[in-house]
């Protein structure tokens, strides 16, 4: 009997590893992101000509996350991801071509499209964000 238990244990653990490790890419696109977005605002608030890269690589962060959630069939929160792919594209562009104005304008649109997707495909938990 203790035997059985403990395969039982061992299964719910594997299970929960799995959990965890299948949700890693996810976690590691977002570690990147939200610091990622908070300095490109500042960036193109600055007018700095670096935030076009920055705006490069969030964008290619997300086809981390639009890949995650395809393999999750979640067709709303890849919808969410490639339209944050393309519009880092696009505020990459407008800050490599210096229109500031539109760039900022594109970021702030972005904050919408990240907080639908959060709404949806995250909870609160005890130790941070849970994913849904």
């Amino acid at each position: 009997m203790r035997i059985l238990y403990s395969l039982g244990g061992l299964l719910v653990a594997g299970s929960l590893l799995m959990a965890q490790t299948d949700e890693a890419p996810l976690r590691d696109a977002m570690k990147k992101i939200a610091p990622a977005n908070g300095a490109l605002g500042k960036k193109i608030a600055a007018k700095d000509a670096t935030a076009a890269a920055d705006a490069k690589q969030l964008a290619a962060t997300f086809a981390t996350v639009e890949k995650f959630w395809k393999k999750r069939k979640a067709a709303d929160a890849v919808g969410f991801a490639k339209t944050a792919g393309t519009e880092f594209k696009a505020i990459g562009k407008l800050a490599a071509a210096g229109k500031w104005d539109d760039a900022a304008a594109s970021h702030k649109k972005m904050g919408a499209n990240c907080k639908g997707c959060h709404e949806v495909h995250r909870e609160k938990a005890p130790d941070g964000w849970k994913i849904k």
